[in-house]
């Protein structure tokens, strides 16, 4: 598991912790961090065993960059979140909103959800493409199914 900033990844034991209690990750979930997506790499993704995919973007500061990934994530998978340890201003919630992208807001333990993402149905060959790439790097990735 490697996301790129320090900070950054102490945000995933609290976010795995509300995936966990939420029932968003169960036995057949497969989580894949830095999962290399269109030139980039998603934080955090998961798909389940129905082939669902959520991508999560994790950023401690601005996250008008985290915003702009996770709008990218949004033709591919079928949620997509940015996850702030900063309270995200007025102005960054009714962006996200309009961009179909949730927001969660997790630090010292407490995870809060600002703003729920849209469910798209994405792209029909992106969601292809990037489920069996999913489902390749789960297989080889032993321990990331929860």
């Amino acid at each position: 598991m490697q996301v790129s900033v320090e900070g950054e990844a102490q945000m995933l034991p609290d976010l795995r912790v509300w995936l966990e209690r939420t029932g968003r990750i169960r036995q057949a979930t497969h989580l894949i961090y830095e999962l290399p997506w269109l030139g980039r790499r998603v934080d955090l993704a998961l798909i389940n065993s129905r082939g669902t995919t959520t991508a999560f973007e994790l950023k401690i500061g601005n996250i008008q960059r985290a915003l702009e990934q996770a709008t990218y994530n949004r033709s591919s998978f079928d949620r997509s979140w940015v996850v702030t340890g900063n309270h995200p201003r007025k102005d960054a919630i009714v962006w996200a909103e309009q961009l179909g992208v949730g927001i969660l807001f997790v630090r010292g333990g407490k995870t809060k959800v600002m703003l729920s993402p849209l469910q798209d149905k994405p792209d029909p060959q992106a969601a292809k493409r990037l489920r069996g790439i999913m489902r390749e790097k789960a297989k080889g990735d032993r321990g990331v199914a929860f």
